[in-house]
């Protein structure tokens, strides 16, 4: 399940002790660095336990996303392992849904009103396939949003040209919806195969030029350069 850090508000000194006392429970922010790189734990004292986010983040800022964490015992309200601890306190929340609500961290440094938003992510079957991928390819985790972005933009490129063609040298007969569809659950390099089709077909009907045309030599020109040639082949 992923999370949207939406509006992050942090109260004035003043309005933030009006707002103090006591809360749903306690909480604890961690500031660490794994694997995945330097990011943030917040931690919810309910029934017991611990419930929280990962936050793929190095401080509370808008736009950073979260992954939902699995429950932690209650000893990391008071431990910190390897991890900074960032803030404590008290947590409530102002309004809650199943689709988001509005958390107020109570903490030492102040009060932070923190705007939560669900966000669809991949399917587990999909996850799993982008990752075999990427394993096989050797490609780097970071690489993978940029090129992601060529893939599509070379399919829409290849297909919008596909489709030009086709209307240039069919006609009405082009039927571009049928190809399009056609095409959306081909590889890129079987739409190239298609588009390389059509170009062939392009080219015998509009023949291209030649990029430069042979030009017979005046006699008198053409002798002063044999000559010349054949005393530089002397000289060496």
């Amino acid at each position: 399940m992923y999370w949207e850090l939406g509006r992050v508000e942090r109260l004035e000194a003043d309005e933030a002790a009006v707002r103090g006392g006591a809360g749903e429970g306690r909480f604890v922010l961690h500031r660490h660095r794994d694997r995945g790189g330097v990011h943030l734990d917040l931690r919810l004292e309910q029934e017991g336990y611990l419930v929280g986010w990962r936050i793929d983040a190095a401080a509370l800022e808008e736009g950073s996303w979260a992954t939902e964490k699995a429950p932690h015992p209650m000893h990391w309200l008071e431990r910190d392992g390897d991890a900074h601890r960032e803030d404590e306190g008290v947590y409530l929340w102002l309004d809650r849904g199943p689709d988001g609500g509005t958390l107020e961290l109570r903490g030492r440094r102040g009060v932070v009103k923190l705007q939560w938003s669900r966000r669809e992510g991949l399917s587990v079957s999909c996850m799993r396939a982008v990752s075999a991928t990427v394993s096989s390819l050797g490609v780097c985790d970071e690489d993978v949003p940029g090129l992601l972005e060529d893939g599509v933009s070379a399919r829409r490129r290849a297909l919008a040209r596909l489709c030009g063609l086709g209307r240039e040298l069919d006609g009405n007969d082009f039927d571009e919806a049928m190809w399009r569809g056609a095409m959306a659950g081909r590889s890129l390099e079987e739409i190239n195969r298609c588009l390389q089709s059509y170009e062939m077909r392009f080219d015998r009907k509009y023949p291209p030029e030649p990029a430069s045309v042979p030009e017979a030599l005046a006699e008198e020109e053409a002798g002063t350069r044999c000559d010349r040639a054949m005393a530089i082949l002397e000289a060496g």
